[in-house]
C-alpha cells in the first residue's frame, strides 16, 4: 500500500511540473511575468502579442513557449513582482 502511494505521488508531482502554464496556474504555480523585463513587454496588453516573438514556429531572440495554443498567456505571466 506504502509503495502505491509513492508511486501515485511520484506520478502526480511529474504531470504537475512536466505540464505547461495552464495546470500550474489553477493550482497557484504562475510562470515567470513579464514584468521582469518592463522594457521589452511595455506595449504588450493582448495575449495574440506574447506569441509574436515566443511562437515556437517562429522563432526569435525570445525564448519559445512550452505551450503556443493555450489562450491566457497574461493570466500566468503579468503577475505583480515580489
Amino acid at each position: 500500500m506504502n509503495i502505491q502511494k509513492t508511486l501515485s505521488f511520484a506520478l502526480l508531482l511529474f504531470v504537475v511540473s512536466s505540464s505547461g502554464c495552464a495546470y500550474r496556474y489553477y493550482l497557484g504555480m504562475h510562470g515567470p511575468s513579464i514584468r521582469n523585463s518592463p522594457e521589452t513587454h511595455l506595449d504588450v496588453k493582448k495575449d495574440e502579442q506574447c506569441l509574436q516573438c515566443h511562437d515556437p514556429a517562429n522563432p526569435t531572440d525570445a525564448p519559445p513557449t512550452s505551450h503556443p495554443h493555450f489562450k491566457g498567456c497574461l493570466g500566468c505571466h503579468d503577475d505583480a513582482l515580489k
